[in-house]
């Protein structure tokens, strides 16, 4: 988002001067190439566009035909829509929707189809559809960007390269500085900046001829709010926008009409075949994750994993003993090999790679939680439990199973990003077991697979999971002396040496700790008094629990707990 950029450059307009070329961001681009054709240039007064909406997409319900957003989260994460857009020759709209890990296509304000790309950075952008490809750039920590090249139609990944553009034109993406500065150059090189006027502050989308000249501009339909904007080969100008507001909606504009350069007649150059590992790709590579089970790759997901792991480099200096195998490979002459992956980590024959890319896991794990996947896994059959309350579970009957494959199958993948963003899972949570794949309900309209937070599958559903869940498996009657039972209270307040503080937004996190397994009492704080929390429930019923070094107290019962004094690490958290 423009936002922080726009705010200081607002500040320190006396500062900036007249809208200028300006040159783009250190990013990696690629040359302008040999124009098909020159753009007349007229040499009078600019000609003045009026932006015209061409899309406005809400974000809620979750729908397939609608963009998503990650969540906000604790730490100053700040929630995030589609990231970048392109437009193509015959006006069809593409939205790279990062939280979805796809391209979202639409022709006449209508969505048309999904093109997933689990295999794209998150924080991708610069988007450029050109022909029958379309290119993204994945700023990351080390050796990047990343650049990939796209089949338009299927999503197969073409190809994934570090050095070097894969763009057949100039194409910038998101810029975190102050304007003025480029998105990019038409077919016939003309330059598109954005840029705040001074004197006026007027925020603006300005087309640049030889020597700086200024020949159009549009002024920005929603200031403060653009996200993106792309530049057509034939000058046509786009832009993308969103707001988390009370509309919580994408919109796409159409700024600058085509200046009349020409399109590029220069055909991609022949992709090669991707080399990891000294190897081909495999023939069959399969991937597991805890609690999500195996799915063997299709030959497009083989590939493009192949690419990434091509980017990675041999490190000596790194140990492999922390990477876990996910990846098995298998080729048609008998020969095999386990990868295993960590964050930009690598790990094969005993040795260790680095690369740039940090997606090995999410393509597993978006793999693992396709809901028609999911859907398939029911039909041995299928388990429903409370997580929360062990040994509360009931196997569902055939109908059950039924509605259940029918609320699978009307699902579509997300990326883990769009999770709920909460502090804690509230009570109950509700878990479908499917053979060794555990779906974990996580709110009204999301589930995720497997227990790994750094890699989980996510998904959203139809709306009904959780009402299913509930009805078929209602949380049973807890009795009193059960400490579960605290699940149930209405707040916490959280008393230590006559310090009192309400902790009730922590109450399932503190009972999830008091009936769980003993923790490490080395990490236990010494010197601290007892704490006692005091929960309250509607009916007016008061509990009070004691936390010492190494046990707590129940309705007069004392209860070893190692490890249970660390709950005092909730005193003082907002």
């Amino acid at each position: 988002m423009r936002g922080v950029a726009l705010c200081l450059a607002l500040l320190l307009a006396g500062c900036i001067p007249s809208a200028t070329a300006s040159p783009s961001p250190a990013a990696s681009v690629a040359p302008s190439p040999t124009p098909a054709s020159t753009a007349t240039v007229s040499l009078g007064p600019p000609k003045v566009d009026t932006p015209r909406l061409l899309l406005s997409l809400p974000y809620k319900p979750p729908a397939v035909e609608r963009p998503g957003a990650t969540t906000s989260r604790v730490g100053g994460i700040s929630a995030r829509g589609p990231a970048s857009l392109a437009v193509d020759q015959n006006d069809r709209v593409y939205i790279w929707d990062q939280a979805r890990l796809r391209v979202v296509v639409f022709e006449a304000n209508t969505y048309v189809r999904a093109i997933p790309l689990p295999y794209v950075e998150r924080g991708a952008n610069a988007l450029l559809v050109e022909s029958d490809r379309m290119y993204l750039r994945a700023d990351v920590l080390q050796g990047g960007p990343i650049e990939y090249e796209i089949d338009a139609n299927s999503g197969i990944l073409l190809r994934a390269a570090t050095d070097g553009s894969l763009y057949p034109r100039r194409r910038t993406g998101l810029v975190q500085a102050p304007p003025p500065y480029a998105y990019g150059a038409d077919a016939s090189g003309l330059e598109y900046i954005f840029a705040v006027t001074n004197p006026g502050q007027v925020q603006r989308y300005e087309r640049h001829g030889a020597g700086g000249a200024l020949l159009a501009y549009a002024v920005e339909p929603l200031s403060l709010k653009g996200t993106d904007a792309y530049v057509r080969a034939d000058g046509a100008l786009f832009e993308l926008a969103s707001d988390f507001g009370d509309r919580s909606s994408v919109y796409v504009y159409s700024l600058l009409a085509p200046s009349g350069a020409g399109r590029s007649a220069t055909p991609p150059p022949p992709v090669p075949a991707p080399s990891a590992f000294g190897r081909s790709v495999p023939d069959r590579l399969t991937a597991s994750l805890p609690d999500a089970g195996s799915v063997e790759f299709d030959a497009s997901m083989r590939a493009a994993f192949w690419w990434l792991a091509s980017l990675a480099k041999e490190r000596a200096d790194l140990v492999d003993n922390a990477i876990r195998p996910i990846f098995a490979a298998r080729w048609n002459d008998g020969s095999t090999l386990d990868i295993g992956a960590a964050q930009t980590n690598l790990s094969a024959s005993g040795k260790t790679y680095s690369g740039p890319a940090r997606s090995y896991e999410q393509l597993a794990a978006y793999a693992l939680a396709a809901p028609t996947r999911l859907a398939d896994l029911t039909a041995p059959g299928a388990t429903l439990r409370i997580a929360d309350l062990p040994g509360t579970q009931r196997s569902l009957t055939s109908e059950e199973i039924s509605q259940l494959h029918d609320s699978l199958s009307r699902g579509f993948a997300v990326s883990e990003g769009e999770l709920p963003g909460v502090l804690e899972l509230p009570f109950p949570v509700y878990e479908f077991v499917l053979g060794d794949a555990v779906i974990r309900l996580r709110g009204d309209d999301y589930g995720s697979v497997g227990r790994d937070t750094r890699s989980t599958g996510a998904f959203a559903h139809d709306g009904q999971l959780d009402d299913l869940a509930r009805r078929w498996l209602p949380v049973p009657a807890l009795s009193l002396s059960d400490v579960h039972s605290l699940f149930l209270a209405d707040n916490v307040m959280f008393d230590q040496g006559g310090q009192r503080q309400d902790i009730s937004r922590w109450k399932a996190s503190i009972v999830r700790a008091l009936t769980g397994a003993p923790g490490d009492s080395q990490s236990e704080p010494a010197g601290e008094p007892p704490a006692a929390l005091t929960f309250r429930f509607s009916s007016g019923r008061t509990e009070t629990v004691v936390v010492s070094r190494g046990s707590f107290t129940y309705r007069g019962r004392a209860i070893a707990l190692p490890g249970v004094m660390s709950l005092v690490y909730y005193r003082g958290v907002p």
